[in-house]
């Protein structure tokens, strides 16, 4: 089956690549095949047959004191490989308009690993670089991807930087060659946020009838790329009654590029946040004596991080190291339950350096060397747990352009 829809995708666009000549549109079809090899020193929270990492799990006791979770282990996959098409149509109302359709092929969950998922499907309507109306699925704006980190593992510098695609309708105005102001309504899916019943509920967002509001700033010129985003979102946890829990988050964020040297830096607050692959949720009291109709009422826990990445281009080789640090802030006291990711979690700490080795322009090895060390509530665990990552990642990338 799985065959079957690939090859049917395959020939639909080779179908258009040969009509793209008679037609008056463009295509460009592009993607990259990348499996890699990965070795743990510890289990760790993630997903994705392990390629999505976060954390080290705090300790699984056995009756004899063996620690479960104190394990070596490793896996090798190729789920990573994507591909995607750009498709550039005649002028509408003035606008060029371009759409764009991407998949991999790491499923939704783990459960359906190796299957086909939705990474992008929009399209764009662009007036003189000035105006840019974006409506379908794609980046979320508080993930700003131009500042997403370059790293070969899916993780993308999660639990620091924000990770999350969404369903949204999406306005960019540039006013002048330095400024732009971007502004979003969005709609959860896949990256929802973590629910009552302990796994992500985008009709939690959903049943709000209130889409979530990215409000974004960004100042660029001769290399540099600064801005600031504010975020607001609404849950109604539970379906049955109408208590809604409102968060707010904010990043600020820096690069700086040249023909050599990249660098990133990346500041983020922000409440119930593991809609974006953060740890963090909130949490439920029970008030009933007070408001019967409302028996429960909601607070979020929130988060604060930093995080940089430096990166120099040696031709062949370029060298890089992430660096990253979150803490867990505005914890409740004296709650009833608490729903989201990690929410025992206080800090974590990580540095990452690698190196690339271009045999090619789209050709390259990377190999990785990652440290993570985390800190958990003195109930989960008094000591400080540690993880050493190494990964191996052969990538090749292809455009039909």
């Amino acid at each position: 089956m799985k065959q079957r829809i690939v090859l049917t995708i395959c020939l639909l666009l080779c179908s258009l690549c040969g009509s793209a000549q008679q037609k008056s549109y463009d295509f460009e079809f592009y993607g990259w095949i990348s499996p890699q090899y990965f070795l743990n020193s510890r289990q760790c929270a993630g997903a994705r047959d392990g390629l999505l990492c976060l954390y080290p799990l705090a300790p699984d006791f056995m009756p004899s004191g063996e620690d479960l979770n104190d394990k070596l282990n490793h896996n090798f996959s190729a789920a990573t490989t994507r591909f995607g098409a750009r498709i550039r149509l005649d002028d509408v109302l003035g606008a060029k308009v371009v759409g764009n359709i991407e998949t991999d092929f790491t499923g939704q969950s783990d459960a359906n690993m190796h299957l086909l998922r939705l990474r992008q499907a929009n399209v764009t309507m662009m007036w003189q670089n000035v105006f840019a109306l974006t409506a379908g699925h794609g980046w979320s704006v508080f993930c700003v991807p131009e500042m997403m980190p370059q790293m070969q593992d899916l993780n993308n510098g999660t639990p620091f930087h924000p990770f999350a695609r969404l369903n949204h309708i999406r306005l960019d105005y540039s006013p002048c060659s330095l400024i732009s102001l971007i502004g979003s309504l969005g709609w959860q899916r896949d990256y929802a946020t973590v629910g009552i019943e302990n796994k992500r509920d985008y009709t939690q967002q959903s049943r709000t009838m209130i889409p979530e509001l990215n409000l974004q700033l960004q100042f660029h010129h001769n290399g540099i790329l600064a801005g600031f985003t504010g975020e607001a979102k609404v849950i109604q946890p539970r379906k049955e009654y109408s208590e809604k829990l409102t968060s707010f988050a904010a990043n600020a964020f820096f690069n700086y590029k040249t023909s050599k040297l990249n660098f990133k830096l990346q500041a983020l607050w922000g409440e119930n946040m593991n809609d974006y692959c953060l740890f963090g949720g909130y949490y439920e009291f029970d008030q009933s004596l007070e408001t019967p109709d409302n028996p429960f009422g909601y607070s979020s826990s929130a988060i604060s991080a930093l995080w940089c990445e430096l990166i120099y281009d040696l031709g062949r080789f370029t060298p890089a190291v992430f660096v990253g640090y979150a803490s867990h802030e505005n914890k409740a006291q004296n709650y009833n339950k608490a729903y989201g990711s990690a929410m025992a979690l206080e800090n974590i700490f990580r540095i990452a350096p690698r190196l690339d080795y271009h045999f090619t322009k789209d050709f390259l090895l990377s190999t990785s060397v990652e440290y993570t060390n985390v800190k958990y509530e003195d109930d989960v665990c008094k000591n400080r747990l540690d993880n050493y990552r190494l990964s191996l990642t052969l990538l090749y990338r292809f455009s039909s352009k």
